[in-house]
């Protein structure tokens, strides 16, 4: 999520969605591959209509398509590798939220609303 958000930030996480915020929020979730923490952006609610690879892919009542903001330039030039989003694994279930990022608290020379 650089340069939005950067290792070592401090979130306000409110755990209480039971659905997916609007496109645009931040949002913890698990990771469908392997079930880590993460943060990622809701580029589309459910029910829209994405591009993906050489078509598009309708999201269900229960699905959103969360992608990183950082592009592969920015993450290779903080040492990570290219960014694992919804294009890579896919929609995302309503199940594995955790919930809206609400801002950050720290580090003290970065608290603030995220971008």
């Amino acid at each position: 999520m650089l340069p939005g958000i950067a290792p070592g930030d401090w979130l306000l996480v409110d755990p209480t969605p039971r659905r997916w915020p609007r496109p645009g929020s931040i949002v913890m979730f698990r990771e469908p591959l392997d079930g880590e923490l993460t943060v990622k952006r809701v580029a589309a609610a459910p029910g829209a209509t994405v591009p993906f690879e050489e078509g598009f892919l309708s999201l269900a009542d229960d699905e959103a398509w969360l992608l990183a903001d950082a592009d592969e330039a920015t993450a290779a030039a903080a040492g990570f590798g290219p960014p694992i989003d919804s294009r890579r694994y896919g929609p995302v279930p309503v199940e594995v939220l955790v919930g809206r990022v609400v801002l950050r608290y720290g580090p003290p020379g970065r608290a603030g609303r995220i971008r």
